[in-house]
């Protein structure tokens, strides 16, 4: 027999119970999350594959570039351009290679002219207009010529102007100014990186750049230098936009010497690495919420971030809500189930992802019934009805 204070206690107890008889064929409503959709009216997996962090898009746009740029001309170094830092050194300009002075006839003199000595030009930079000056010889355009080519039209003019009849030049590049790349972001060392490998691709440039960090995500954003002006504004945007590469399939690029997903690089383009930013967990789960996303970070590795799925979860429909960029989104569901049992890849999480696991209605009464029998026992010293 309940006194009057036990009735009191199971008036709330059965009145659950009531609540969850009635939403059971809805789903049922996770503690803090709103109530998941049926499972039969869940939409229907893309074609494509659940895992792709890229936009098609992107990668319709990536393809096209990477074809481009390599059906294109191939440097064979690095080519000198305005603003870079040279040393240029002649050491047999004073004694002509043993040879003694190298005499210079001078116009209206009768006498030979001996040269002056010039064995260096160190710290010598490059004009706006892609010329430098040496002592002798005068201008010398050098942009657009690598580091072998600028020491052969020196020795050339060398010749030309009877100062040495077998010139030894060296040309060093200290500084690289004008054909670099912009590798920033989460990688270990940020920075600008000079093109002095020939068909250096994406993904060489983040090796280059010591790797993706501790903190890096799974997206990199590569906005690609024009290779010609656009004629119009809007074309111009596009061209500019930065284009979302998933950072996995970089790494593990096959060398195709910039086809495929991993292009060659140009100078100007700008490669930027994501940070990891979170992944928002909902539903069925034991604490929904956000939660940082790495960049190995799996669906069943985030549900386990959660305090992993409750009882009355639909383990067969988990849903992933993803934005692959402006105006593309791209939502599938993922049989957790199988993921564990090895039938199916588990799928990677990358930033922005929203995670959601519904609730079963075969699971949901049962569930609901074992809560009502919890909220029975009483807490804190109290005497259990059951």
């Amino acid at each position: 027999m309940l006194t009057q204070d036990g009735r009191f206690r199971l008036r709330p107890a059965a009145t659950s119970l009531a609540a969850v008889l009635l939403l059971a064929p809805f789903g049922g409503c996770a503690p803090g999350a709103k109530p998941a959709a049926n499972a039969a009216r869940a939409p229907a997996a893309p074609a494509v594959s659940a895992g792709d962090l890229m936009s098609s898009q992107d990668r319709t746009r990536l393809e096209a570039l990477a074809a481009a740029r390599a059906s294109g001309p191939s440097d064979d170094g690095y080519r000198i351009g305005p603003d870079d830092l040279l040393d240029i050194r002649i050491p047999d300009v004073l004694d002509g290679q043993g040879a003694g002075p190298v005499a210079r006839q001078a116009p209206g003199t009768p006498g030979p002219a001996t040269v002056a000595a010039a064995p260096a030009a160190q710290g010598l930079r490059v004009s706006d207009r892609g010329d430098i000056t040496l002592p002798f010889i005068g201008q010398v355009h050098a942009e657009g010529l690598t580091g072998t080519e600028l020491e052969a039209e020196i020795a050339r003019r060398l010749v030309k102007e009877g100062i040495l009849r077998q010139p030894r030049v060296s040309v060093q590049i200290v500084e690289y100014r004008s054909r670099v790349v912009a590798v920033i972001g989460s990688v270990e060392r940020p920075g600008l990186y000079p093109l002095t490998r020939p068909r250096a691709t994406l993904a060489d440039m983040i090796w280059a750049a010591g790797g993706p960090a501790k903190e890096a995500g799974r997206v990199v954003e590569f906005a690609p230098a024009a290779d010609s002006a656009p004629s119009r504004a809007v074309e111009a945007a596009q061209v500019s936009a930065p284009i979302r590469v998933d950072v996995e399939l970089l790494l593990h690029a096959p060398i195709d010497h910039g086809q495929g997903l991993n292009p060659r690089v140009r100078p100007g383009d700008v490669i930027t690495v994501s940070p990891a930013g979170s992944v928002l967990v909902d539903g069925w789960v034991q604490k929904p919420g956000s939660y940082p996303v790495t960049r190995g970070l799996t669906l069943s590795g985030a549900i386990a971030a959660a305090g992993g799925d409750m009882f009355a979860s639909d383990r067969q429909h988990a849903a992933v809500k993803r934005t692959l960029g402006p105006g593309e989104e791209r939502s599938f569901t993922v049989d957790l189930d199988a993921v564990r049992e090895g039938r199916t890849a588990d799928v990677p999480i990358t930033d922005g992802d929203v995670v959601r696991v519904p609730a079963s209605t075969i699971r949901v009464i049962p569930w609901g019934a074992y809560s009502v029998l919890k909220g029975l026992v009483y807490v804190g010293g109290s005497v259990p009805l059951f």
